[in-house]
């Protein structure tokens, strides 16, 4: 057989499979370094202190959420109508909603504490702004949800489990699935983890309005909120937070 048509057929001579193995081992020993690296440059003391008071307004955020959250599915509200939704008919893509979702999370909070360890605790201080503004909208929304909205608390496996005490029927206004991931987008630097998480809220953002889980607004109040969120958190943070840490010569890398 030649070598010709030993490419077409995708075969490759055990030189060429020997480089690609040295191409992988040099790349994850990169990756490895990087990460290693992102770690050195964290002073530990102060860090740990920050996180600890960001992680209990994180938590105080999430709890706030929970009982508002349990008020707002225990009212009778109106369902509403939507343009748009009307024009398209009600699809089933709850996997993608709930462990797509959960998968889309995971690597995030995977990368952001193995390539940006240092601003974990803006992370956490702009997620905690997150919950309590979007705690607000739930609790303030008049409105039911979508006509024909296909009911993640009862065809669901993951969020039949959630719901009611992590997660709730009444939370429209802004969607949560479309906004965290922009937030992580805005948080992200790097060209490729920003792509892989606008890629995941726009897929979100279609998934909620094929299911009719959210309302037009709700997708695009997200982008519009989402960035708001992120712009005040990040100069409040830099601009009041963070400088109580950089008092200390040590500091200044943190």
């Amino acid at each position: 057989m030649s070598k010709r048509r030993k490419f077409k057929m995708g075969q490759r001579s055990p030189h060429e499979i020997k480089q690609l193995r040295q191409k992988l081992i040099g790349g994850t020993l990169a990756e490895i370094h990087q990460i290693r690296d992102e770690w050195h440059g964290v002073h530990y003391r102060w860090w740990i202190i920050t996180l600890s008071g960001l992680l209990a307004l994180f938590v105080m955020s999430y709890f706030s959420y929970t009982q508002l959250g349990w008020y707002a599915d225990q009212r009778p509200l109106p369902t509403g109508s939507d343009w748009l939704l009307k024009r398209i008919p009600a699809i089933n893509v709850l996997p993608v909603l709930s462990w797509g979702w959960f998968a889309l999370h995971l690597f995030a909070a995977g990368a952001a504490i193995a390539y940006y360890p240092r601003r974990i605790p803006f992370l956490l201080f702009m997620l905690s702004v997150y919950m309590f503004i979007r705690t607000a909208f739930v609790f303030l929304s008049p409105i039911g949800p979508p006509i024909e909205m296909v009911d993640m608390s009862k065809l669901d496996y993951l969020f039949s489990r959630l719901m009611g005490t992590y997660t709730f029927k009444n939370e429209f206004i802004f969607s949560g699935h479309t906004c965290v991931p922009f937030l992580f987008y805005l948080f992200f630097e790097t060209p490729r983890l920003k792509l892989v998480m606008l890629a995941g809220s726009i897929t979100m953002a279609i998934c909620v309005l094929l299911s009719h889980n959210h309302y037009t607004i709700d997708v695009l109040g997200a982008y519009l909120v989402g960035y708001s969120i992120y712009a005040g958190s990040e100069r409040f943070y830099y601009g009041f937070i963070r400088p109580l840490f950089q008092v200390f010569p040590s500091q200044a890398r943190y």
